[in-house]
């Protein structure tokens, strides 16, 4: 049934980033779910738990999250407020793709056929699955969902895109996740007096960005510099990436 949410917290040498920000997204889930209980405060502390006593403390590492509505009698309907929830963690070292940041990756566009509440961080992941399997099948990295001719997200990623010193990016609505990574990159930029624009992005604005970029947990800030085969810009990673690159990753110094 899918009925169940999830988180990835991305640790920096030990230190899990964008914690709390991570927490509130899985409760605006499990609230949105409607889930027996929707504050999950506690998993902050098992989460640097599970860092420590599995002596990821250097490196990149991962925390992943699942909250699932929990052991019943399968149906359609939810079932009774008293049965607990099933929640599992595990940690895991991160291998990192420098090369990938370094000098970006190609890309591809498809339908964006998933539900409507892409809002909530949910497992059902089907059509993501499908969609990132039809960039491997591509030879691209990544899938940008492309909704009633307009930009909505990757399959694993939001999408941001750069036009006259200017970042642009869709808004959040039901149809793109809030993510964590995108919401720290708008910041940087607002902190470094870059340019920032919230609006519908027609799939053709893509392929005349002077420079695209998709942002997440896991591929922090990672340029496009390929889509359906076309060069974006001038085929290498752009000024205000490298500039936003350099910031976020001072600021997971910082943090």
């Amino acid at each position: 049934m899918a009925d169940g949410i999830y988180e990835v917290i991305r640790s920096y040498d030990g230190h899990l980033f964008q914690l709390q920000q991570h927490i509130d997204r899985l409760n605006y889930g499990a609230k949105a779910l409607q889930f027996c209980q929707n504050s999950f405060e506690a998993l902050k502390d098992v989460a640097e738990k599970l860092i420590d006593i599995n002596d990821l403390k250097q490196g990149a590492a991962t925390v992943y999250l699942q909250i699932t509505r929990g052991v019943a009698n399968r149906s359609h309907k939810y079932p009774s407020p008293e049965t607990p929830l099933t929640v599992y963690a595990i940690p895991k070292p991160l291998i990192i793709n420098n090369s990938e940041q370094e000098k970006g990756i190609s890309a591809i566009t498809v339908t964006d056929q998933r539900w409507e509440r892409c809002d909530i961080k949910s497992i059902g992941l089907l059509l993501n699955t499908m969609a990132h399997q039809q960039a491997i099948n591509a030879n691209a990295k990544e899938s940008i969902f492309i909704r009633n001719n307009f930009l909505t997200e990757g399959s694993h990623t939001n999408v941001l895109m750069a036009k006259n010193n200017t970042i642009i990016t869709p808004p959040v609505t039901h149809h793109i996740l809030n993510g964590i990574t995108r919401k720290v990159v708008l910041d940087i930029c607002d902190h470094l007096k870059i340019g920032i624009c919230q609006r519908a992005i027609h799939e053709n604005e893509l392929f005349s960005a002077d420079e695209l970029m998709v942002v997440g947990t896991t591929v922090e800030i990672t340029p496009v510099v390929l889509l359906n085969n076309q060069t974006i810009g001038n085929g290498f990673p752009g000024r205000l990436t490298r500039q936003l690159q350099k910031s976020f990753g001072e600021l997971t110094i910082k943090d």
